[in-house]
């Protein structure tokens, strides 16, 4: 069965004939293939002896993408179909392997529709393609998590997209460098990177892979959570990827930086998918389809939702290292005009205009700037009862939880701050200046 050829006829369980050689990766080659049974066209994947050290790794590989594949099959919604897996025993020191999958017809690689896609006269919004095809996606994987299932390799080179009814539609192929785990843990904690056992095998894209791979660790869930961040920033920036990591901090993808328009939600969205650390990522797609719905649905918090305050004073509070936990202490901060006043090394508090876009709270934000402007991206409100003398803290446009003395505030509600509380943000990832804008009134 060596030297397939356009017209060759395959005798598998099943016999194909080949129509066309459709793909050459490092572990096999892709034929498309009509079945002579069902007289639909199938994807054959023959593997590449040569690849592997001996037949008993070329066939650990080969079950696994079996397993993997077959495990996933039963998603209702469009997806590769698993139809049957081949080991030709004629040669017994030579072995070889095949798999047969429902061919991706009129497909295109997810990078390549989305570069068609911008140059198009009319390209899919923003939103359009969230709800198209990044939704679907979470729903997919989401599935295969719960099967027990693991990419691996979740780039835009693995994701298809058809045309079904005019519309896009996503789907997601080759589970070859995939791996099972129990989906029984799927929402335990993950471990630190550094405590994770390896070495586990190497599988990169570059720009898209997450930090535990390329340091040889297991493949977790969260490790296709990662590469779906990347995929998604890729989509939102107009075609980047992120730069060589140096630094950990590296890791973890910023939208706004590279495109202005797209929304706090959807910048939270990628931050928290790419943190550094799995535990501090999404535990599970379906976690990111509810915060992608959030965005879709408009739900985004911020300031047009927030009690409007008028005041004639005002200050900002500049917090220079964000990630450390911030110290409210609102009986030691006084103020004077055209005055700074440093508590410690984290905080800077210094006098500052008035703005009616702040609406009378202060709003912790981003400093960082895009071709030199500003781009304010809120997390959390805080503001001040002078009758009180406390301050109050509301949860603002924030996909990382907004934390006090360690609980996750509650929803739509203004939480007074007592003194030497604490206040942080779960996985923060804020980069830049990080300032509180507000005037001194709630009441």
């Amino acid at each position: 069965m060596s030297g397939i050829q356009p017209g060759n006829k395959l005798k598998l369980n099943h016999t194909y004939q080949i129509i066309e050689k459709v793909g050459d990766g490092g572990f096999g080659s892709v034929f498309k293939a009509k079945s002579l049974k069902t007289k639909k066209d199938v994807a054959i994947k023959v593997f590449k002896g040569a690849a592997f050290s001996n037949p008993a790794e070329a066939r650990m590989y080969w079950e696994r993408e079996k397993d993997l594949t077959k495990a996933v099959s039963g998603y209702t919604g469009p997806h590769m179909e698993y139809i049957e897996a081949f080991e030709d025993k004629s040669d017994r020191s030579n072995p070889k392997f095949y798999l047969a999958f429902g061919f991706v017809d009129n497909g295109t690689t997810l990078k390549s529709w989305f570069n068609d896609n911008l140059r198009s006269a009319n390209p899919m919004e923003v939103d359009a393609m969230i709800k198209k095809l990044f939704v679907p996606m979470c729903d997919y994987m989401y599935y295969s998590q719960k099967q027990g299932a693991i990419h691996r390799d979740f780039t835009f080179n693995n994701i298809m997209i058809v045309i079904q009814a005019g519309e896009p539609v996503p789907i997601v192929i080759d589970w070859g460098g995939g791996k099972v785990f129990d989906a029984k843990t799927l929402l335990d904690e993950p471990p630190l990177i550094d405590e994770m056992e390896g070495s586990g095998t190497v599988i990169i894209t570059p720009g898209f892979f997450a930090p535990e791979i390329i340091m040889q660790k297991p493949p977790l869930p969260q490790t296709d959570i990662y590469m779906f961040g990347a995929v998604l920033f890729y989509a939102l920036t107009n075609g980047y990827t992120r730069v060589k990591p140096t630094i950990s901090s590296d890791y973890i993808l910023h939208p706004q930086d590279y495109n202005m328009k797209i929304s706090d939600t959807l910048n939270d969205v990628v931050e928290k998918c790419t943190q550094y650390e799995p535990k501090d990522r999404f535990r599970t797609f379906s976690e990111i389809k509810q915060a992608l719905e959030q965005h879709l649905g408009g739900n985004t918090g911020g300031l047009n939702q927030l009690p409007a305050v008028e005041s004639g004073n005002m200050f900002v509070l500049r917090i220079l290292n964000n990630n450390a936990i911030i110290q409210m202490n609102p009986l030691d901060i006084t103020m004077e005009d055209d005055k700074n006043q440093r508590i410690g090394r984290e905080m800077i508090i210094e006098a500052a205009p008035w703005e009616k876009v702040y609406r009378g709270v202060f709003r912790g934000i981003t400093r960082s700037k895009s071709d030199g402007v500003d781009r304010p991206r809120e997390q959390f409100f805080l503001s001040y009862s002078r009758d009180q003398n406390v301050f109050f803290i509301h949860e603002g446009r924030n996909s990382n939880p907004t934390l006090l003395d360690g609980y996750e505030l509650p929803k739509d509600q203004w939480i007074p701050i007592q003194v030497n509380q604490q206040i942080s943000i779960k996985h923060t990832t804020v980069r830049g200046v990080f300032e509180l804008i507000s005037v001194l009134d709630l009441n």
